[in-house]
């Protein structure tokens, strides 16, 4: 009787060993896929969206003001994609999560760079004048300092 057992058990174990094998193979493979065809999906978005935020790099220098916003919108987005890739290549993340994400942050970031496009768009240099020296201002609504007048 004890030997029946030991002996099922030697055939059975494997048997059922290599059916969890399998399913996780599958469960690995699937994951995979949702994987790529989300980072398919939303990678090209997120790549327009840092051309957007690159080709404002020299303009956002003009002003204290406006490079302060460009720094904490470019650091804020490459911190999403870090969180977002991170995500993706991880076998044990929540795809639905990470997707919902990507979804929430390119909308955020869809409008938070269109405002800062909009306020670039704005900034403006006058010449100021006081005797005979001069004085450029740069700002988004600029005005001369005290005692100069707008050449």
């Amino acid at each position: 009787m004890r030997l029946k057992k030991v002996f099922v058990t030697l055939v059975v174990a494997p048997l059922i060993l290599s059916g969890a094998s399998a399913q996780a193979d599958e469960t690995a493979t699937a994951h995979t896929a949702l994987a790529t065809s989300i980072g398919v999906h939303w990678n090209p978005i997120f790549e327009s969206q840092y051309a957007r935020i690159m080709a404002m790099a020299d303009s956002a220098k003009k002003t204290p003001a406006t490079l302060k916003s460009y720094k904490a919108l470019l650091l804020d987005f490459l911190e999403v994609r870090r969180v977002i890739n991170d995500g993706l290549a991880s076998s044990t993340s929540d795809l639905d999560a990470v997707a919902a994400y990507a979804e929430e942050e390119t909308g955020e970031f869809s409008s938070t760079i269109s405002d800062l496009e909009k306020t670039i768009g704005k900034i403006a240099t006058i010449t100021c004048v006081k005797g005979k020296s001069f004085k450029k201002v740069t700002a988004v609504s600029p005005k001369c300092p005290s005692g100069y007048k707008k050449k």
